[in-house]
């Protein structure tokens, strides 16, 4: 039965037909009929309780002075106007049959869902009243085709991030969410601070399979979406793959990324998605891993005595006069974005390490950081790089991410066979002579060190890596103060000249300490051209064997 005392006017019998105003709440039990005529408005100021459908083709208006709940128990209501500044709140699973309406206020859905009937529209809807989905509940639109549906929705009072979808596969029910921040797994695991639109949509099917979307999600700098980092000229819609196995993760490849369209809104379309779930938008961390975990020497800093590399860059007081212990000279911010010789691609460059995690450098056993390189990843088949990143080498000459231990992640790049490259600033690189499997969930060891066979050799007259003596292991050739992929002691572009006359003036007993340089030969923070621990004795006689005339070259790759 309809409670009498709820309404300023009242139609006996199981069947109501109500055109006037009332007050108060309204509440419909189990096994009545309310009926709404056609072009009749129920106006209700208190709350919306009803154990049965709502008929008729007229219209349940909310305009209460405070937040009004609406339980409609899953039950229809036709047509419903939000009219309150105050707001409306779901307490029970709701569908509309033909129209939601806003005029004023938003809807909160909480932890319930809100039912668009596949015929239902929704008009009126602004950045300023819209869905919240303020909970695990959604908007679902039911037998979502082809035909584009908005989903006027946001995550908060203040954050309005609409999604338009449109199914060009099988016909489904269609839920959409969306939450206050982009999370490292999905819907859950750590937010992300940096580089990433602050919000995840969740989308969800009636039915598992078959579906095929388009979607264009919205968002806007007004409400500060965007955190520190983001490109919106650089990024795009990724979808995090939630079954366990080795394509788990977020999967946007370099391939899609590109400009965002519109201004506040501002917008990014994806098509073809058949794997619903969690989607943010993004560059790297929202980018498809591939792990590596390159190992390496450089010529340079290879110390004979321990057999590891010296971490002199670390340690060396800067020769502005501070003492750093944290990082000594060693860049915080990718130093190869800019470099001649130099070319970022894919995700590459700006790679930098946080204030919050100085504490990378202050580690001092075989792990502790010797200075960055440059990694490139290449196509197996033709060779060509795709992809590159610059990473941290540690004594022991592990290539890792910049933060000091994880693999190196060359992100936006699908699981597959690829060569892998590593370079110096000031020393030859080296590419593998074989294609490596790189996989998304799991790091692959690429050892250049244990021999000769590791390397692509190219067309050139040297060995592609220098034999380290007394260990019997291989690094990168050093002596390049040029950075022009050669090393030599004479002749054009020699680095011997580089190294006295552009580094130090022509001035033999000339020194400039604490820097970081392409003429610091040994990686020691120090440019010497005589003396003990000076370059020009790492050039001619560690590198070149003492031979003045002789020339090293990389491979091309």
């Amino acid at each position: 039965m309809i409670k009498r005392n709820l309404f300023t006017a009242f139609v006996t019998g199981c069947i109501g037909l109500l055109s006037q105003t009332t007050n108060a709440q309204l509440y419909i039990s189990n096994g009545a009929t309310f009926q709404i005529q056609s072009g009749a408005i129920v106006t209700v100021q208190g709350d919306v309780t009803s154990s049965a459908d709502i008929l008729g083709l007229g219209k349940l208006q909310l305009k209460g002075a405070s937040n009004q709940n609406v339980n409609m128990n899953g039950f229809i209501i036709p047509n419903l106007e939000i009219d309150n500044v105050a707001n409306a709140t779901l307490t029970g699973n709701t569908k509309i049959g033909t129209d939601l309406l806003f005029t004023n206020g938003n809807i909160q859905v909480g932890n319930f869902d809100l039912t668009m009937s596949s015929t239902a529209t929704i008009t009126g809807s602004t950045n300023a009243k819209y869905v919240v989905t303020n909970g695990t509940g959604k908007l679902i639109k039911q037998s979502l085709g082809l035909s584009a549906f908005i989903y006027p929705i946001g995550n908060s009072l203040t954050a309005y991030n609409p999604v338009t979808i449109s199914n060009s596969g099988t016909a489904d029910d269609i839920g959409a969410r969306v939450l206050a921040q982009a999370y490292s797994t999905g819907l859950a695991g750590t937010p992300f601070n940096k580089e990433v639109v602050d919000a995840t949509w969740d989308l969800s099917e009636g039915v598992a399979g078959g579906s095929s979307l388009s979607l264009t999600t919205e968002w806007r700098t007004t409400q500060s979406d965007e955190l520190t980092g983001f490109d919106r000229s650089k990024s795009g819609i990724s979808n995090y793959i939630a079954t366990a196995g080795p394509t788990q993760g977020w999967d946007l490849l370099n391939s899609q990324v590109g400009a965002a369209t519109g201004t506040n809104p501002y917008t990014f379309t994806r098509t073809g998605i058949s794997n619903l779930g969690a989607f943010a938008i993004g560059t790297r961390p929202v980018l498809s891993p591939l792990l590596v975990s390159p190992k390496i020497f450089l010529q340079g800093a290879f110390n004979t005595a321990t057999g590891v590399m010296a971490d002199g860059l670390r340690t060396v007081a800067a020769a502005s006069g501070t003492t750093d212990a944290t990082h000594g000279v060693i860049p915080t911010t990718d130093p190869y974005t800019g470099l001649s010789g130099f070319t970022h691609s894919g995700s590459g460059g700006g790679e930098t390490i946080s204030a919050g995690v100085f504490g990378v450098f202050s580690v001092t056993s075989n792990d502790a950081i010797v200075d960055w390189v440059f990694v490139q990843l290449h196509d197996g088949v033709t060779g060509s790089v795709l992809s590159t990143r610059a990473a941290l080498l540690q004594r022991d000459g592990d290539v890792v991410e910049t933060d000091g231990v994880s693999p190196v992640n060359m992100a936006g790049n699908a699981a597959g066979n690829y060569y892998v490259s590593v370079r110096h600033r000031n020393h030859l690189g080296v590419r593998s002579l074989a294609n490596m499997a790189l996989a998304k969930t799991a790091t692959t060891v690429y050892n250049f060190t244990t021999g000769l066979t590791q390397a692509f050799a190219g067309a050139v007259a040297n060995n592609p890596m220098a034999l380290l003596s007394p260990t019997a292991s291989y690094g990168l050739w050093g002596g390049d103060a040029t950075g022009n992929k050669q090393t030599r002691y004479s002749g054009g572009g020699n680095d011997q000249n580089q190294l006295l006359n552009v580094a130090l003036g022509g001035n033999v007993g000339a020194s400039v300490n604490g820097i970081y340089s392409r003429s610091d030969l040994n990686l020691n923070g120090r440019i010497s051209y005589s003396g003990g621990a000076n370059d020009q004795n790492i050039l001619l006689n560690v590198v070149l064997g003492g031979l003045v005339g002789a020339v090293l070259t990389q491979p091309t790759f």
